[in-house]
């Protein structure tokens, strides 16, 4: 088992390889094949590939980026494609939720846009709007 894995928080992720030098690359891929979230078969072929681009966490002064191969499957049970999903990733999002955290404690705290954590991000007042909503309404349920 890799320790990569183990630092990254996310334990379903088999690393590849890493690659560190301005930022932290790492590249990962599942350990295992889901069962099919409509149906429940664990009879899942696999359709095609993508990779995924996120921004994890800061190590040290460093962005950690993962670079996610993500399978699309197909299930022949029930005739339905999905993509894999990710513990603490949303679908459609450019960053784990860890990171979107980071984000929004940092600028709880009075961080300015200007500040390291966000120049090191390369992020914009968008994600950051999206995540004081996001977090807030979850805060206040």
């Amino acid at each position: 088992m890799s320790h990569a894995s183990t630092i990254l928080g996310i334990s379903e992720l088999e690393v590849d390889s890493v690659d560190r030098q301005d930022t932290i690359k790492v590249y990962a891929r599942p350990k295992r094949r889901p069962d099919c979230i409509h149906c429940g078969s664990s009879e899942l072929k696999i359709k095609a590939t993508y990779q995924r681009t996120l921004k994890h966490t800061r190590q040290g002064n460093q962005l950690l980026t993962l670079y996610l191969k993500a399978p699309k499957y197909y299930c022949p049970d029930c005739h339905k494609y999905f993509r894999h999903r990710f513990q603490g990733v949303r679908p459609r999002y450019r960053s784990t939720e860890a990171f979107r955290l980071e984000v929004f404690e940092a600028h709880e705290g009075g961080v300015s846009l200007y500040s390291p954590v966000f120049m090191v991000g390369r992020i914009g007042i968008e994600p950051i709007t999206n995540g004081l909503r996001v977090h807030c309404s979850t805060w206040l349920s």
